[in-house]
């Protein structure tokens, strides 16, 4: 099937459309979610669109127009609505951040489809391989923020929602076969409840790659530099990253240049960039070196010895039951719930069960084995 065999998706772009649309969501046991977003277009980014597919309808909703989702709010909270997602982290993230929704009742087919043993998980994939479709990925770096849109990106956006239905109902019966689909659920389920808001943008030199490799005074021009990037972005409004590289600052810090004509003997400067921001550069070096302040140690928690150790034993255990079961090993214990029992090192079965409060099927399972695994670990 193409994309122009999908009957029109509804534009939802005013508050009585999404009222209608949200009348309609209130009726339906089960709903489609996927998102867009600006990342690559924006300084702050956010959610341009909001895709939800119902059996009968796909809804592309329009939150650059929309200032007020409220009442799409009551939805994704709502318990007896279930919402499938694809890869849903990072939606969920956003969600939280731009709309402040709290997301219960969550179908994660990636998580399903991981649990499943699948050799690829990707959508893409999934799509292909029960549905012959191949899905063109054309317009995942867009500019959602834009508009209009396109009406080959609104096409492009319909698709990623509208099988997610159809996959979920493969999926679940998969896992009902071979007893694998409370995990998928409980793991879903701790997904919409741990995933925190995505934090707005924020400098942070720490995150400028090679800066680990810096001396202490190539790090404090590091420091201005990336100050200096952050203002022309948020200036333009785009990411810090369509201005000048990482590459490009870890070079100037290291050099550490007294004149521009410096600048054009490093790699990373072409002839454009020197013109565009060669003497703005120049500026911040020569302030910087009239005022060479300190940049203060990046502080890292360093996890104990025990910590540790009783890691690498979880680790090794979870593989272990991964390669008995023949699936991937977080299917079997997902990663931030080995940490928080490494972090927490319970000693008693009720100290364990509060650990794993989010995952009781898991407790269930193999709460008495990680227990003895932990009274073990120091032998």
């Amino acid at each position: 099937m193409h994309l122009s065999a999908l009957p029109p998706a509804r534009i939802i772009d005013s508050p009585e459309k999404l009222h209608r649309m949200v009348e309609d969501l209130k009726r339906q046991p089960f709903i489609a979610v996927d998102t867009e977003s600006n990342s690559l277009h924006a300084y702050q980014e956010q959610v341009c669109l909001i895709q939800i597919s119902t059996p009968g309808t796909d809804y592309l909703t329009d939150t650059i127009v929309l200032t007020d989702l409220d009442e799409l709010g009551e939805i994704f909270a709502d318990p007896a609505i279930q919402k499938v997602f694809h890869a849903g982290d990072y939606d969920i993230t956003t969600l939280k951040r731009d709309f402040g929704f709290q997301i219960r009742n969550v179908f994660d087919t990636m998580l399903a489809a991981t649990a499943l043993a699948e050799p690829a998980i990707g959508l893409a994939a999934l799509l292909e391989k029960h549905f012959d479709l191949k899905i063109e990925k054309k317009y995942q770096r867009a500019n959602w923020g834009k508009r209009p849109l396109d009406p080959e990106m609104l096409a492009y956006a319909q698709n990623d929602s509208h099988y997610l239905l159809q996959l979920r109902d493969i999926l679940v019966r998969q896992l009902e076969e071979v007893g694998r689909l409370e995990a998928v659920l409980e793991d879903s389920a701790a997904l919409a409840k741990i995933t925190l808001p995505m934090k707005d943008h924020e400098e942070d030199l720490w995150r400028v790659r090679g800066v680990q490799d810096l001396k202490p005074e190539a790090l404090s021009l590091l420091r201005q530099i990336n100050h200096l990037r952050e203002q022309i972005a948020m200036n333009r409004n785009v990411p810090p990253f369509k201005v000048f590289s990482d590459r490009l600052m870890i070079e100037v810090a290291q050099t550490q240049p007294h004149f521009q004509e410096e600048l054009a003997l490093l790699p990373s400067f072409s002839p454009a960039m020197l013109r565009r921001y060669g003497n703005q550069i120049m500026q911040t070096v020569e302030k910087w070196r009239r005022n060479p302040v300190p940049v203060s140690p990046r502080k890292l928690t360093r996890l104990s010895d025990r910590e540790l150790k009783l890691r690498e034993k979880l680790t090794n255990w979870r593989k272990e039951i991964g390669e008995k079961e023949e699936i991937p090993s977080n299917a079997v214990f997902p990663r931030d719930l080995l940490e928080r029992i490494a972090h927490h090192d319970p000693t008693s079965m009720e100290a364990l069960k509060e650990v794993m409060e989010d995952y009781p099927h898991r407790y269930s399972k193999y709460g008495t084995q990680i227990l003895n695994l932990i009274k073990r670990k120091e032998k």
